[in-house]
């Protein structure tokens, strides 16, 4: 077993750190392995947690981590064995293969709290709600007599319920993880989505407000905090608020994660439909999204890279994403080389067109796809912005069958409409 007391700190620190959004688990697990080269599930958490967070599996961190995670694996438990399985699994682009293998882990131990949240993150970006919600409550009764853990499961089940569009009982688990721990960003998180999808704008605003000493000491998740509430101001009619709250909050500094800077494009995008005027933040966003051009690890991130190229008005970046990820589409196999295919692309295109005025061809890219969104990632929040300019272009083309359809669709996913909704009617 590569696991000793020497490991198990390092290993809870890290924990710790990832389970709170805060401090660098990535630093942690990187002291560790340096001082416990067979410290096997610091390696293998070390290339996840890469994995996750945008880096591609060919990349020298990963491909270091996994090669020291083999040859810590000889003596390996089935719980390790199944961690590294799922690493290697990610590194390869079957991102599927990773989720089951961490639920493998959990059907061994369903208090392997680093599964379950590795897991977590992992059904996030295939965007599969159900097992968001299911993975979770399967096993938060193992945490009944747990007060110090119990709350982050509730927190993740609260999530998927949110995803799974049962907003009472979100709401209800959500704030009782936030109760027992007021610190657990990701449970102020789900409960944040419900109040976005439920329409209670000025609620939600106070809801963050009042637990912002809390969530904004968590780094990890603060400036996707910062971005819900700028929807709920978008709600409200406070664009210049927006403006001003991005500055200060959302617009890249140094070494922004990828899930800052999908937010950032997102909220430029929301605001350009809303009518604001977003002057040079585009052209100052793009060259943070560069770094990432190629690599292809989630088709969710290229979407938001498209976007900021688009409202930089770089025709010929955009040109080269569009080359690059025929390029890879053409060669790759794995998970998110069919998402980019089957949905990251087409989107890409859509978003091209509406920017020319094209609104026909955006009716025809997205009207067979906006209902089976959810595989390309992210959530039923963030995956609104593009059902959203489906709609729009909709009523701007006159398609007016279309319009009706996918606002049905809106209702039935998110209580009220945003402004850049009732701006149309």
């Amino acid at each position: 077993m590569s696991q000793t007391a020497n490991t198990l700190p390092a290993l809870q620190a890290a924990l710790d750190d990832y389970l709170g959004w805060k401090g660098d688990p990535v630093a942690i697990l990187k002291a560790a392995v340096a001082e416990n080269p067979g410290f096997l599930l610091g390696h293998t958490t070390l290339a996840a947690l890469c994995s996750l967070g945008g880096v591609p599996g060919s990349a020298r961190p990963i491909r270091r981590a996994l090669a020291a995670a083999a040859a810590a694996a000889h003596d390996a438990t089935p719980a390790e064995q199944l961690h590294l399985a799922a690493a290697r699994a990610w590194a390869s682009d079957d991102i599927t293969g990773a989720a089951s293998a961490w639920e493998e882990a959990l059907a061994l131990n369903p208090r392997d709290l680093l599964a379950l949240r590795l897991a977590h993150d992992t059904h996030f970006y295939l965007g599969d709600a159900a097992k968001l919600r299911d993975v979770p409550l399967a096993v938060l009764p193992s945490y009944a007599h747990d007060r110090a853990r119990r709350g982050f499961v509730r927190g993740m089940a609260a999530f998927g319920l949110e995803e799974c569009g049962d907003y009472a009982a979100a709401e209800r688990e959500g704030r009782m993880a936030v109760e027992e721990n007021p610190a657990d960003s990701w449970a102020v998180h789900a409960v944040a989505h419900v109040l976005e999808m439920t329409d209670r704008a000025v609620e939600g605003e106070a809801w963050l407000r009042d637990l912002g000493p809390y969530w904004q000491a968590a780094p990890g998740l603060a400036v996707h905090q910062w971005w819900h509430m700028a929807l709920y101001l978008i709600e409200l009619g406070r664009l210049d608020e927006v403006l001003a709250l991005y500055d200060a909050h959302i617009a890249p500094g140094e070494g922004p994660q990828v899930l800052d800077l999908v937010d950032a494009a997102a909220l430029l995008w929301r605001l350009n439909l809303a009518g604001a005027d977003v002057g040079p933040r585009w052209a100052a966003l793009s060259p943070a999204w560069s770094r990432y051009a190629n690599d292809h690890v989630l088709a969710f991130n290229d979407i938001h890279i498209a976007m900021t190229l688009i409202g930089a008005g770089d025709a010929a970046a955009l040109d080269q994403l569009e080359a690059s990820l025929n390029r890879y589409a053409a060669a790759g196999t794995g998970t998110n080389a069919k998402m980019s295919i089957e949905l990251g692309q087409p989107v890409i295109r859509a978003l091209r067109a509406f920017d020319a005025g094209d609104d026909d061809t955006v009716v025809a890219i997205l009207q067979p796809l906006f209902r089976r969104l959810a595989p390309v990632g992210g959530s039923n929040a963030q995956r609104d912005l593009i059902i959203q300019t489906l709609g729009i272009a909709a009523h701007r083309a006159g398609a007016v069958d279309v319009a009706k359809t996918v606002q049905a669709e809106r209702a039935r996913l998110k209580v009220g409409t945003p402004l850049a909704w009732t701006r149309l009617h």
